[in-house]
Formats: structure tokens, sequence, C-alpha cells
């Protein structure tokens, strides 16, 4: 049987590797429906938007642990792609409210039906695992997750 702690430190450095693999993955353009190519941080932002129906900026930001500025970086691209609108909220003329536009939409539907056709041919590849197995994996990631954002605020 293997050792914990080594087994453990295998598990780190496969999450490191993932997390490098996904990174070169979100820095590919691809194309949601529409003739506009989006790189996924763009698409991802669009979803939150999409999920949230209107939102703005600082929620955006505290969900992806970004800053506004950068949020907003993104939101204006979407914005020149006619995929969202920002407008003053008013109930609060200092909020600036950020919903999808038509074309918005359409791209937002057709990331969420790709994610649904890759998310099942994942679970294809990994049909031997439970979902108790899963729930432990994701329970091990929360806490992982969970540090890092820690150090990442105590840094910060």
């Amino acid at each position: 049987m293997m050792d914990k702690e080594k087994t453990f430190y295998e598990l780190i450095e496969t999450l490191y590797e993932t997390s490098r693999l996904l990174n070169s993955y979100e820095n590919i353009p691809r194309k949601y429906g529409t003739e506009e190519e989006l790189y996924m941080i763009e698409a991802h932002t669009l979803n939150l938007i999409g999920e949230k129906i209107k939102t703005t900026t600082t929620e955006i930001a505290e969900i992806n642990n970004r800053t506004k500025s950068a949020v907003s970086q993104i939101v204006d691209k979407l914005i020149k792609k006619d995929l969202v609108v920002k407008y003053r909220n008013p109930e609060n003329y200092r909020e600036l409210i950020i919903e999808l536009t038509p074309k918005g939409h359409l791209v937002y539907d057709y990331h969420k039906k790709l994610d649904q056709q890759e998310y099942g041919n994942y679970l294809k590849s990994l049909e031997h695992y439970s979902a108790e197995d899963f729930e432990k994996y994701n329970g091990m990631l929360n806490i992982i997750n969970h540090r890092l954002l820690n150090l990442i605020n105590d840094k910060g």
C-alpha cells in the first residue's frame, strides 16, 4: 500500500499539471456559436453575467478572485463584441449594471451546451468512479482551494 504522504504529494503535482494544462487550454480562442472569437476568461465572465441576469464588476471580481480593474477590461472587450451592455443602476447611480445582449445570450446558451457535452465526455472516461469518489475528491479540492484563497488573501 502506498504511503499517504507520498500519494498526497503526487496528487498535488497532478493538480499543478492540471492547472498548467487548463491555463494553456484557456488561452486558445474559440467561437461559441457566433463569428466572435472568445478566450475562455471572456466566455466564463459571460457565463457569470448570464447566471446572475444583472450583475456588477464588483460581484464578478469577488466571484473570480480578480481585481475590479481586470474584470472591467474583460467586460469592455465583451461590450466591443456586442455581447454585454453596461448601464447605470437607476436605483443607485454609482453602480453600473452589466447584462447580456441578445448576441450574448446566444453565446451563453451555446457555451452551456458545449460544457454539458464536454462534461459528458469526462464522465464516460470516469465511469468506474462512484458519486462518493467524486464527493471525496471535491471535498479535498475545496479544502485545498480554501487554503489557497487564504494564502492569496494573506499576500494581498
